[in-house]
């Protein structure tokens, strides 16, 4: 097909704090996994991101003055912290902790955790750090169990609304990476506490949250995606008896050929003269593929055109498998 696959850079002159930051997260902590098995190659990952967050914190420019789409609405802050909280975290390094004090009581706190926001994420892992004995990080727990009660419902501070079915909903665009985040989130945190010598418990207001309760969220996020529900509906596509059969995607509408020397160049639009507004079923099941799920009520439309609902997101899936792999570890 002849859709235009535009590469996009950031540079000095074109610079872009959040991408180069999140990068920079992503290397950091993903040297971490490889520490035990190839410490070559660790090294190189950490040396790479420590490179790129020096870049994004002294080139400080939001990609979005040039972004097309998916535009950063939180800023950039969030994304320097969420850095230099996994370098921090990969080289025990503490020209990152002074970093991480001299910025912190800058930034806000949140409710969302999501591919845009990081605020809760990093507050999150710093709570780690401060059960662990890094004192000066005492307002790394209020920032995160301030997540935890935005979210969990029956408190005097939560804020995020939920559906009648009891899903997170706080706004409508792929809202299952919002519940999931939330599960995940919550489910980490949890597991930090677990680990460490505080309370097990977060006060929320008039009431107090048990780790149990806390599990008992995420297994309720989880369980509401992968079908109990008012609709007893899956939306994750392939698990389960019932689950969206029009996913919003390219790949699973368009009908593929056995024999790849028949293969033809197609324009764009015939795309979606043929298959976009077919009422059938996607041919191609998208196994494993969580959409954006239900309204606030609790209501579905599987038709190929409803994006809000229908599109599946690689930021969901990744927060939605994190949030198993953390209630698996509780087996």
């Amino acid at each position: 097909m002849d859709t235009p696959r535009t590469s996009f850079q950031i540079n000095a002159t074109n610079p872009g704090s959040e991408v180069a930051a999140e990068t920079a997260a992503a290397l950091a902590s993903a040297s971490l996994v490889f520490q035990g098995h190839d410490a070559q190659y660790s090294f190189l990952m950490l040396d790479r991101a420590s490179k790129l967050f020096q870049f994004a914190d002294l080139y400080r420019t939001s990609y979005t003055d040039e972004c097309p789409f998916y535009c950063s609405y939180s800023g950039y802050d969030d994304e320097l912290l969420w850095a230099a909280t996994w370098l921090l975290k990969a080289s025990n390094d503490p020209t990152y902790l002074k970093y991480i004090h001299n910025s912190l009581d800058n930034c806000g706190q949140s409710a969302e955790f999501s591919w845009d926001n990081k605020f809760a994420g990093f507050s999150v892992l710093l709570s780690e750090m401060l059960f662990k004995g890094v004192e000066s990080l005492k307002s790394a727990r209020w920032r995160a169990e301030y997540f935890v009660c935005a979210n969990i419902p029956g408190n005097s501070l939560a804020q995020v609304a939920r559906t009648p079915g009891g899903l997170i909903y706080l706004r409508p665009g792929a809202n299952t990476q919002y519940s999931s985040g939330a599960a995940f989130l919550i489910g980490v945190y949890r597991t930090y506490l677990l680990q460490s010598n505080q309370t097990m418990s977060v006060t929320c207001g008039d009431k107090t949250y048990s780790t149990t309760d806390l599990l008992n969220f995420v297994k309720g996020q989880v369980n509401y995606i992968l079908g109990q529900n008012p609709r007893n509906m899956s939306y994750m596509v392939g698990f389960g008896s019932s689950y969206p059969l029009q996913v919003h995607h390219r790949g699973a509408s368009i009908n593929c050929t056995s024999s790849p020397a028949s293969v033809t160049m197609q324009q764009c639009e015939y795309g979606f003269e043929s298959w976009f507004s077919s009422s059938a079923p996607n041919p191609n099941v998208l196994v494993g593929a969580i959409v954006g799920g239900p309204d606030i009520h609790d209501d579905f439309n599987d038709v190929r055109s409803n994006s809000v609902q229908l599109e599946p997101t690689t930021y969901t899936n990744a927060l939605f498998a994190g949030a198993l792999a953390n209630i698996i570890s509780t087996c």
